[in-house]
Order: C-alpha cells, then structure tokens, then sequence
C-alpha cells in the first residue's frame, strides 16, 4: 500500500489538528476569497454596484 506524503497517517497529531482548523475555517468557501469577511464584503460590494447601476439605468430612460 502506497501512503501520500499528506496522508493523516504521516502527520503527528498536532498537524492534524491545525489541518482540521483550516478546513473547518475555510469549509464551503470559494477559491478566489481567503476568509468569511472576504466572501461578505465582496458580496455587499457587488449588491451596491448593482443598485447603483440600476438606478442610472432607470434614470438615463425616464
């Protein structure tokens, strides 16, 4: 049987333990952020440009 070099057999247990951190941490996130407050600000930041550019929208053919 062949063990990867990152295999949890290969770390001691203070390894695995910041590993299980990081990925409790980063669970569900996408990969071009590299937090929670990341992911939120870009969210809100995309909202605002949204309503933003709907408003001139709407202005620009009353």
């Amino acid at each position: 049987m062949k063990i990867n070099e990152n295999s949890p057999q290969d770390m001691d247990s203070q390894d695995r333990g910041s590993q299980d951190l990081d990925a409790i941490d980063r669970d569900g996130l996408p990969p071009f952020v590299s937090s929670w407050k990341q992911l939120y600000q870009l969210l809100i930041g995309t909202l605002v440009l949204l309503i933003v550019l709907f408003y001139l929208f709407m202005t620009h053919f009353q």
